[in-house]
């Protein structure tokens, strides 16, 4: 349970550290008495994405069996869309919505024996999020960012649930240092609050472009890739991410418990799935506002959980390794509008 605590946060961070990258659309004049962060030839932020995630071929160890269960496959369908409302020269804030629907696509489950999983081949997976961005430029040479965010992750039937039993909120806040247009670094921390407990989670990012092709792209410690751009309208990245999913599910039991909902005998689960990705991706560029990323890699599984809340036991799933693919259709200004942009890379 700590490992894939661990695993979440930084994958938390992550997904807080990209976000800070995509204000890049919200366009503006430059100022050269104010820092501007993002370096020359980094990846391309996403205003508003698509993008769909596919898991073939692994399996899960269902709690006390031998024989572990073939997950045939588990896809993820994402949509994000970030919005500008506010630009001023010393501040800027932009608003955040996302909607994940994820599938799990069992083979050969004995529900009797673990009904989890039956639950998990049956359920939509939903994560609907909510999140505010502000950045402030302090000078030439350092800026704060800050990200507060709300996401309700769980197998709810409804399109949207404001149930606090799926709802996670984050704190996150970065100080960066724009050294030279092609480096720039800072450090931050997370604070998670949800259905999972409370964690505070220190990180760093590191930016930095060698030459006309190549540079590094760091979250630290959860994602390290290598860049290397071939023109304006091609780049490819190669490196490592934690990629991570956890929600609260609702598993009908065969036996009693105290967890009754709709007259219908319920017990919560929390369940967790994380993985190191070692990946390549390429972007093109289509038009002058749209572009296509294509990812590849190999999911390295590090842990599986599920937490049964009643009984207060918590199962290791003992997940085995996968591909991992991803196809992502997105939005981003194009290069002449870039030279009016305030690119702030963090949260």
């Amino acid at each position: 349970m700590k490992n894939t605590l661990f695993c979440t946060c930084f994958l938390l961070v992550a997904n807080a550290l990209t976000a800070q990258v995509n204000m890049n659309d919200a366009l503006m004049e430059p100022n050269p008495f104010l820092c501007q962060p993002g370096v020359i030839n980094k990846a391309p932020g996403k205003g508003a994405s698509f993008t769909y995630t596919f898991n073939p071929d692994y399996k899960m160890l269902q709690p006390g069996t031998e024989q572990p269960t073939k997950v045939q496959r588990n896809e993820r369908f994402e949509t994000r869309l970030k919005l500008p409302i506010l630009n001023t020269p010393g501040l800027k804030a932009m608003l955040g919505f996302e909607h994940t629907l994820e599938r799990y696509h069992f083979l050969d489950i004995d529900p009797d024996n673990y009904p989890l999983f039956k639950r998990l081949n049956e359920a939509e997976l939903k994560n609907l999020g909510i999140a505010a961005y502000v950045v402030h430029p302090i000078n030439h040479k350092y800026y704060t960012c800050f990200r507060l965010s709300a996401n309700w992750q769980g197998d709810y039937s409804t399109f949207i649930s404001l149930d606090n039993r799926y709802a996670v909120y984050r704190l996150a806040g970065v100080f960066g240092v724009k050294k030279r247009d092609d480096l720039e670094y800072g450090a931050g921390i997370l604070l998670n609050k949800g259905y999972r407990g409370t964690s505070v989670v220190p990180f760093g990012f590191y930016n930095q472009t060698f030459n006309d092709h190549w540079g590094v792209e760091a979250i630290l410690p959860s994602s390290i890739k290598i860049r290397y751009n071939f023109n304006d309208r091609q780049l490819a990245m190669f490196g490592t991410e934690l990629s991570s999913q956890n929600y609260a599910l609702n598993v009908k039991e065969p036996v009693n418990n105290p967890f009754v909902t709709n007259q219908t005998e319920k017990a919560p689960y929390h369940f967790s799935r994380s993985s190191l990705d070692l990946v390549g991706s390429f972007y093109q560029q289509l038009t002058g506002w749209t572009w296509l990323q294509f990812k590849v890699g190999y999911a390295f599984r590090t842990n599986a959980t599920a937490r049964d809340l009643p009984e207060r036991l918590t199962y290791d799933l003992k997940p085995s390794g996968s591909m991992v693919g991803v196809v992502s259709f997105f939005l981003s200004p194009p290069k002449q509008c870039m030279e009016k942009v305030y690119p702030p890379p963090g949260i």
